[in-house]
């Protein structure tokens, strides 16, 4: 079953309504130049209410003070880490003890090898533009493709009205959305959370009745 992420929780609320909408995981940004940015401490409150047995995904940018990252991880309760920048695969085989996730960026000349060094328990698959714009839809053919080498989270440009088609290209593991279901910077709108949801809820059903294996054509995007 297709796992969901929501990114770029900021409050009790929003969090509390993502895992009662049926969202799988929970996404804490901690670079301070992102509008979704929380600090630890903050994070750690929202933690505490959780109810058990729900991943905290720590999302770092360029982090590369391995202390740093540790001690926010501890402050924060974050059980995942996501590494959202230009971390090295020598780098992310420093964090023993943690389930890694890295965050690759697609472009047309893409290299799956480069996949296969990097020791995590999944990649999340982005696109971007040549400006550097990250967040962006991509060619999720790519994405299907790239998961003889890794569990794949698909990223990137994804809302309500695109993530069933998605499902049914790429079969991801998981699905990681954030601003696609925000009403205004770092804050979630109930709707487009819930419209998302539901859309990978059918998004699900329709891979579950499917028996021929194939791709779905890529539609429009």
């Amino acid at each position: 079953m297709v796992k969901i992420k929501i990114c770029g929780i900021t409050n009790y609320q929003d969090a509390a309504l993502a895992l009662d909408l049926g969202a799988d995981a929970l996404g804490f940004v901690f670079n301070n130049k992102s509008t979704s940015y929380i600090a630890p401490s903050d994070a750690r409150e929202i933690v505490n209410k959780l109810p058990p047995f729900v991943p905290i995904v720590g999302v770092f940018y360029n982090e590369f003070n391995l202390e740093a990252v540790r001690s926010i991880a501890e402050t924060a309760k974050v059980t995942v880490l996501q590494l959202h920048g230009n971390e090295s695969p020598q780098y992310c085989a420093e964090f023993s003890g943690f389930r890694l996730i890295k965050t690759l960026r697609v472009a047309e000349s893409f290299d799956f090898g480069h996949i296969r060094q990097f020791p995590v328990s999944a990649v999340l698959l982005e696109g971007y533009t040549e400006d550097g714009s990250a967040g962006k839809l991509f060619d999720w053919r790519i994405a299907a493709a790239a998961k003889q080498y890794s569990r794949v989270i698909l990223s990137g440009g994804l809302t309500p009205e695109n993530v069933a088609a998605a499902l049914r290209t790429v079969k991801p593991y998981a699905v990681d959305v954030l601003s696609g279901v925000e009403g205004s910077p770092g804050r979630k709108d109930r709707i487009k959370m819930q419209s998302f949801i539901m859309e990978v809820e059918r998004g699900r059903a329709e891979i579950l009745r499917s028996s021929t294996g194939r791709l779905t054509p890529l539609p429009n995007l």
